[in-house]
């Protein structure tokens, strides 16, 4: 879903061309991501397969491209960009199957599997930009705390030294 393989007579085979109607998609926090995926299936029920629905390769791929977008719409960009490639492969997976047996295809889903997930091409400049960004902030960060660490004992010590020669000056005075 999101790519699809066409002829390509020059080169005399298949080339990848992205579809992005089916591969853009809108996540939780209001970014957009281009996400390319999968499904292995085979029929279970032959007879669910051939009379329940009326056709089965295209339910399949309404059902995953469903599947994605709702899982898609309730995360945030970035663990899908990074660590949360298998909770959401299994997530699609789970609400595609469920899907399905409620609607008696016959059809088994045995792997949804990531492809890609990239935020789209024309703004993947800005997102690189916006990523160096906040690592600049929390360097920043990180450096002002230490400064912070540093200064704050000095400044009391010195304090505490101004103090003290205050008191001593003041006995010696009095």
């Amino acid at each position: 879903i999101g790519m699809s393989l066409i002829d390509d007579p020059a080169r005399r085979g298949r080339i990848m061309r992205d579809v992005p109607e089916e591969s853009l998609m809108l996540t939780g926090d209001e970014n957009i991501v281009d996400v390319d995926f999968t499904v292995n299936w085979q029929i279970s029920n032959a007879t669910d397969y051939l009379f329940n629905i009326q056709n089965p390769e295209a339910t399949v791929k309404a059902v995953a491209e469903s599947a994605m977008r709702e899982v898609v719409g309730r995360s945030d960009i970035t663990p899908l960009l990074t660590q949360a490639r298998q909770i959401t492969q299994a997530e699609v997976h789970d609400l595609m199957q469920v899907t399905l047996d409620a609607y008696g295809a016959g059809i088994q889903i045995n792997e949804v599997l990531l492809q890609k997930v990239d935020p789209p091409a024309e703004v993947i400049g800005a997102f690189r930009d916006v990523q160096a960004a906040r690592a600049d902030q929390e360097r920043f960060q990180n450096e002002a705390r230490t400064y912070a660490n540093q200064k704050i004992p000095e400044a009391r010590g010195q304090a505490l030294q101004i103090t003290e020669s205050a008191i001593a000056y003041r006995d010696r005075v009095i």
